[in-house]
């Protein structure tokens, strides 16, 4: 295996909850309802083509433009969105690279707090693929956090661009 590669167990354990947490977060940042077909096809695409990407002989960072390139495209597929959705799912999987980068750095954090440097560096560098997957648990649940405030967030812009819209037409017109 190479630096980036990834066992069964810890596409298990964190893979697949994560690339799930994914496929939501890109229809949440997108307002796109879920039809829960194409969801999980798209949930389903992004799981194989990370676990295979992670084998490329690449270096970290290239695999994560990757990643997001198959997002973003394998959501205009499934879905048919056409040019108009294009920048919003472009848009989405920066903040929710940006999400997972966040994640990644507070479960880091909290092994050193709860551990110390060199024991959280111990459990991700030599523990078994089991223990280091455990470990990266945090990370997930972070995740799904930070895509449920966003996709808050999100609902919240959308409410407000349809209020004020609403409410420049009747003040045009009312003038």
């Amino acid at each position: 295996m190479n630096g980036i590669s990834v066992s069964w167990q810890m596409l298990l354990i964190k893979g697949i909850p994560e690339c799930l947490i994914v496929a939501w977060a890109i229809h949440a940042f997108t307002s796109t309802p879920v039809d829960w077909k194409k969801y999980l096809t798209l949930a389903g695409i992004y799981i194989v083509s990370t676990y295979l990407i992670r084998f490329l002989p690449i270096t970290l960072g290239i695999n994560t433009v990757l990643f997001m390139f198959i997002l973003i495209l394998s959501f205009q597929l499934l879905y048919k969105t056409g040019l108009s959705m294009v920048t919003p799912s472009i848009i989405a999987s920066v903040v929710l690279l940006i999400c997972i980068a966040l994640a990644e750095l507070l479960n880091v954090v909290l092994l050193v707090l709860l551990y110390g440097r060199e024991q959280a560096e111990i459990l991700f560098r030599f523990a078994d693929e089991q223990v280091r997957a455990l470990y990266t648990i945090p990370s997930t649940i972070f995740l799904a956090l930070f895509v449920l405030a966003g996709s808050f967030v999100f609902k919240r812009i959308q409410i407000a661009k349809g209020k004020k819209k609403d409410g420049d037409a009747g003040q045009a017109t009312s003038a």
